[in-house]
């Protein structure tokens, strides 16, 4: 008789170790054996197969004390899923080092292992059913609704990369899932989905391109658990050039390119119907039966079975599992008594920034005077439009150009917005009394553009961001307003998708999409999804977005009341 395996998983940790966790249960019952997914009990040396999957979570967060878990470690193998280099990683080995064997799901953790002096082999990870959706089978791949998918982890490197990859994702059906690792990554995430939901993304997908994420050694690490998911759904991997891939070969069951050259690579391939499919039935065929799982776990257990559980009862018996480095469970114990963020100077910077609005207010009373002077009112705003916002029917979609001396870029954004596709829209431009050549630069671009609807209010004196935004939301005549600053600009597709989407979710009351960082350095903001919390903690969302304009009368407006 066959030893009963029994995988565990944290219970309130990544739930994408919960879906590899799953994987290992589904394909040990296919070898013939029983297995079960355990999070609510700890591992002991009862004649089963015990196998943890990411021990730096599973021990973390289990709540029992340290040499309990030490203990539980000792009866366990464990199994690494994180990067060499990583903390995580090296909160693996403390677990790793408790046991007689241990396992990682990529190669470049199984030598790391061994440098550390412990028994570590690899555990090939392949496809399982429950993996494919019926949809990537049955749908031709010309026809998913989604180009180019990406899910991941957000940090500098990968915000680079995908600015770098956003002139050409722009023009594609691109579905950016990001998210932070500051918090745990659950089912409750944002944004973030898993098991079933997952696959149904990927096989709606075409491709999935993979960028690797900061990393302190040079090794290009493969994310198996990725890349198998989205191959036994048919979305072909565009991935940076990547080690330990084998048996997968670049070129036949993915496609490897360096960054500079990734957006050129898409582009290519998803022109290539026939190559693009070749790759992705190639690719479903070598994760389902040639590294199909259970095929590949079947051989692993067999040599824990034979050659590591034996050793578990007499290595608990002569040693002390207690002994060694051990720095999981932290999160266990009471916070350091931490001191308030260190700001010299605080009192002197806060008169200082009184003193700026001071003088601001001051600026503004001043304008405020000579336009009582001039025009006999503390306001004039002069009105000049094109011929066609004259006869224009009201627009779908307004975009509210703000601008306060922005002369030398305020071209290149109205030039942008003219571009945009497929929508029937209007610009409204306000200049807050700029006291450089701003107005001049925007009347001659209407006047070099007599057939876009647009509309320039000069005011004479200046009353601040709050209020000129107000002045053309109150101007615009669109059911839906895009607000965008006078040095920013847009990809032709923006408000049209941004409208859809508004047209899409009629509960939604505002939308926004990811900004590239064009300037010297190159990052992606507003690109997490939408979360209350995290907003209430920091605005996460640029001003960039679009709003339904009965939402702005509903709240009255932005406020100009608040220094």
């Amino acid at each position: 008789m066959t030893a009963h395996v029994r995988v565990f998983v944290a219970a309130g940790g990544n739930e994408f170790m919960r879906d590899i966790a799953s994987w290992i249960v589904d394909a040990a019952r296919r070898t013939g054996r029983t297995a079960d997914l355990v999070s609510s009990e700890l591992p002991a040396p009862d004649g089963s197969i015990n196998l943890v999957v990411a021990p730096h979570e599973f021990f973390e967060l289990y709540d029992a004390p340290p040499e309990t878990l030490q203990r539980a470690a000792a009866a366990a193998i464990c199994i690494g899923t994180e990067q060499p280099g990583t903390a995580w990683f090296d909160l693996t080995t403390d677990a790793c080092r408790r046991g007689v064997a241990c396992l990682d799901i990529n190669p470049h953790g199984v030598a790391a292992l061994q440098a550390a002096g412990l028994d570590a082999s690899h555990l090939q990870l392949g496809a399982v059913p429950a993996m494919t959706t019926a949809s990537a089978l049955d749908q031709p791949l010309e026809k998913r609704p989604i180009d180019v998918l990406f899910m991941g982890g957000l940090d500098d490197r990968r915000g680079a990369a995908l600015a770098e990859l956003a002139p050409a994702l722009q023009s594609f059906r691109s579905d950016l899932r990001l998210f932070k690792f500051d918090r745990p990554v659950n089912g409750s995430s944002p944004g973030v989905i898993f098991g079933t939901d997952k696959y149904d993304v990927l096989a709606s997908a075409k491709l999935l391109v993979n960028i690797h994420r900061e990393r302190e050694s040079s090794a290009a690490y493969f994310e198996w658990a990725r890349m198998v998911e989205a191959m036994a759904n048919r979305c072909v991997v565009v991935t940076e050039p990547c080690d330990t891939s084998a048996p997968l070969i670049a070129g036949m069951h993915f496609v490897s390119t360096p960054l500079d050259k990734m957006g050129a690579t898409i582009t290519a391939l998803l022109g290539d119907v026939d190559a693009h499919r070749k790759i992705a039935d190639t690719a479903l065929h070598a994760v389902q039966n040639e590294i199909g799982m259970h095929r590949t776990l079947e051989s692993v257990l067999q040599r824990l079975e034979v050659e590591v559980l034996p050793r578990i009862g007499p290595h608990m018996r002569a040693t002390n599992p207690v002994d060694g480095p051990w720095r999981l469970g932290a999160s266990k114990v009471p916070p350091p008594v931490r001191l308030s963020v260190f700001r010299p100077h605080a009192a002197l910077q806060s008169a200082a920034k009184q003193i700026a609005l001071d003088d601001t207010d001051l600026l503004r009373r001043i304008d405020a005077t000579a336009c009582v002077l001039r025009y006999g009112d503390v306001q004039n705003v002069a009105r000049e439009s094109t011929p066609a916002y004259e006869r224009q029917a009201p627009p779908r979609v307004s975009a509210i150009v703000t601008l306060y001396n922005y002369a030398d870029v305020v071209a290149d954004t109205l030039t942008s917005l003219i571009a945009s596709a497929d929508v029937e829209f209007e610009i409204i431009i306000v200049d807050d009394h700029s006291t450089d050549d701003g107005r001049r630069v925007v009347t001659e671009f209407l006047a070099n553009h007599p057939d876009v609807p647009m509309l320039l209010l000069g005011k004479d004196a200046n009353e601040g961001l709050a209020a000129a935004r107000n002045d053309a939301f109150a101007a615009a005549q669109g059911e839906y307003v895009f607000v965008i600053d006078a040095d920013n600009e847009v990809y032709p597709h923006c408000l049209a998708r941004l409208a859809n989407t508004l047209d899409e979710h009629p509960e939604a009351t505002a939308t926004y999409s990811i900004l590239e960082d064009f300037g010297a350095q190159r990052n992606i903001r507003s690109a997490l999804a939408w979360d209350p919390i995290r907003l209430c903690a920091a605005n996460y969302i640029d001003a960039q977005a679009m709003w339904r304009r009965s939402t702005w009368t509903e709240l009255g407006g932005y406020r100009n009341d608040d220094r």
